[in-house]
């Protein structure tokens, strides 16, 4: 039997799980994600390479900070972004992963179907 504070740190567990994923609950951020995986970028950097409005990108960058997927440098006037962790990156190419096995299943169910 678990305890009462083995149970209430899990569920704080799920909770910052919880969190850290709705940093990775938009296409765009996901997109800078992508890009990052490269190597740091400035705020002008990932407007160009993703083709967003650099203020969207402003914004983005803030929540996927807050959420903790990413760190700063300050280089002069420069702040260039980087992913915090790699495995962030091993996170997202693995749910790609499965999303593109599940639609290969998907149609190749749709090509055998009458």
């Amino acid at each position: 039997m678990r305890s009462a504070a083995s149970e209430r740190a899990e569920e704080e567990l799920y909770r910052l799980q919880a969190e850290f994923c709705k940093g990775l609950a938009h296409p765009k951020r996901i997109h800078i994600l992508r890009v990052l995986k490269d190597g740091e970028r400035t705020v002008n950097d990932l407007a160009r390479l993703t083709g967003l409005p650099q203020a969207n990108v402003s914004q983005h960058l803030a929540l996927l900070r807050q959420f903790g997927l990413l760190t700063t440098r300050r280089a002069g006037t420069s702040i260039y972004y980087s992913i915090s962790d790699r495995r962030i990156v091993e996170a997202c190419d693995l749910v790609r992963s499965c999303i593109g096995d599940r639609l290969k299943r998907s149609q190749m169910v749709l090509a055998v179907s009458p």
